[in-house]
């Protein structure tokens, strides 16, 4: 059975059950958030870079936009790259990054791996060394990036090369999971799987253990993740 087929089988069983099964379930259960596991605190982005450096993520608090394109730059230049996998640019929303990319000469990279050649166009990707993306949330409590995928959103674009970036803004942090599903249920309502299949939150680099736990960067994921917060 092909995968369209498969994905075909899904959708008609999720139409078929969504009224009398997956609805009434739904209505059923609480909908309180739940509760917050860090006390509050007055300066979330501090927190999240607290709780990202843990996580040996790396996390910059900029005051503009010329700040956070210095480290872009700075980036691109380290990793020598010639190409980005990332998020269409208007949806990160810096000003002046296209033009920072310009000036360097570097492409962003087609991120469409659908259809037939999918093989073939993963291979052509994989030596980029640069994923480039914003985010939909940041939930400061656990230094997790919450990614809403869809048009010029790519989920490629936060898990194929070994460097993230991400650029996001002061506005997007929220406190804990609960205030942060909350609020993109107020957004999106029945459509927050519109224009996608899931969601993507990404708490650190990638990181796994094996049966004697010897933790592994990297295994599913970038190994480097680098956060840039702008304030203003």
């Amino acid at each position: 059975m092909s995968r369209e087929q498969i994905l075909a089988n899904l959708r008609t069983s999720l139409n078929a059950n969504r009224p009398w099964l997956l609805q009434a379930e739904a209505e059923r259960m609480p909908h309180e958030p739940p509760p917050f596991v860090l006390p509050a605190q007055d300066d979330l982005v501090g927190q999240f870079i607290d709780e990202l450096t843990r996580l040996e993520g790396k996390a910059y608090r900029v005051g503009s936009a010329d700040a956070a394109l210095a480290i872009v730059d700075r980036l691109i230049e380290e990793t020598q790259a010639t190409s980005v996998i990332g998020w269409d640019l208007d949806q990160i929303g810096l000003p002046g990054l296209p033009e920072l990319l310009t000036a360097r000469g570097v492409k962003l990279a087609v991120a469409d791996v659908r259809g037939e050649g999918r093989k073939d166009r993963f291979q052509e990707l994989e030596p980029i060394p640069v994923c480039l993306s914003g985010a939909e949330l940041v939930i400061a409590e656990s230094g997790t990036l919450l990614l809403r995928h869809g048009p010029g959103r790519p989920r490629i674009a936060s898990l194929l090369a070994p460097c993230h970036i991400a650029v996001v803004f002061r506005h997007q942090l929220v406190r804990g999971l609960g205030e942060a599903l909350a609020l993109l249920a107020q957004r999106y309502g029945d459509e927050i799987f519109g224009p996608t299949s899931n969601l993507t939150f990404i708490t650190g680099p990638s990181r796994t253990a094996d049966i004697e736990m010897t933790l592994s960067l990297g295994i599913h994921g970038p190994p480097q993740i680098h956060v840039i917060v702008v304030e203003n």
